[in-house]
């Protein structure tokens, strides 16, 4: 993939709750287990509780967050009321290598989308974002 952001990008989260919401096909929240672990705790649940109350599986096995009216069922009126324990995959947004392709991609997946991306300050460093591509990927694999 060619770095075309080499030189960092600006974004800043508004937690406006919009990264929250599906957007058509896009609903997907991927949790491995010690996400899954961290929440449950967060909540003083048990792991299977939290499981069937807030998760679904999908048909690879995998395990994601439910998604109610549209939006994530951890999200009330703009606000993650898991967010000290929210999955890597929401913390690491808008960094995904498939929103990094191409200047295109980032365009419409975020530019186009997201407030937070609608800045100049801060500039998130291209090591930052490696790094943060890596959690995700790292996140995805580990069951």
């Amino acid at each position: 993939m060619s770095e075309w952001w080499k030189d960092g990008l600006p974004f800043s989260c508004t937690q406006c709750g919009k990264c929250c919401h599906g957007r058509g096909e896009v609903a997907n929240v991927n949790v491995n287990y010690a996400e899954r672990q961290k929440m449950a705790d967060f909540l003083d649940i048990k792991l299977a509780e939290f499981n069937r109350l807030y998760t679904r599986q999908n048909e690879d096995g995998h395990r994601l967050l439910r998604f109610v009216d549209g939006h994530c069922t951890f999200l009330e009126e703009a606000v993650c009321t898991i967010h000290e324990a929210k999955p890597v995959q929401c913390r690491t947004w808008p960094f995904w290598e498939e929103l990094l392709e191409s200047k295109d991609a980032y365009q419409k997946q975020v530019l186009d989308f997201c407030p937070g991306s609608d800045v100049e300050t801060p500039v998130v460093s291209a090591e930052s974002i490696r790094a943060q591509m890596e959690e995700t990927e790292a996140a995805l694999l580990d069951d």
